[in-house]
């Protein structure tokens, strides 16, 4: 009985270590976002990567801000709560498209909702 039980213990701590060990996930810090975000230089670039192919003017069922008049008088953007914009909470995680968007292009949009969203 005693063999069984240390035979027991050894293979749960090696299911535990295998467990431990295989299932975990990789995490990106975002990179610290620049004194002042540019809609020209940080934002555009984004959505040109990663959302025009699918919501850009040429698929008219789908609508996509890929311009700043767009985000602006589309109703994407608080300047009041940012973190409350639409455009920040489709992309943070948990939205519809945080797929779409790393930790670092998440914390560019959101700071540059914070700046006024300009259009620089």
């Amino acid at each position: 009985m005693k063999k069984f039980a240390s035979t027991l213990i050894i293979a749960f701590a090696m299911a535990a270590m295998a467990i431990n060990t295989s299932c975990t996930k990789e995490y990106f810090a975002p990179i610290p976002a620049p004194e002042v975000v540019s809609f020209t230089n940080d934002i555009q670039p984004f959505f040109n990567a990663k959302c025009t192919n699918c919501h850009g003017n040429t698929n008219p069922n789908l609508e996509f801000p890929d311009s700043y008049d767009n985000l602006i008088n589309g109703g994407y953007i608080d300047l009041a709560t940012p973190e409350n914009s639409l455009l920040y909470k489709k992309i943070n995680v948990g939205g519809s498209m945080s797929a779409y968007a790393s930790p670092t292009e998440r914390n560019l949009t959101l700071k540059w909702i914070e700046q006024g969203a300009k259009d620089n």
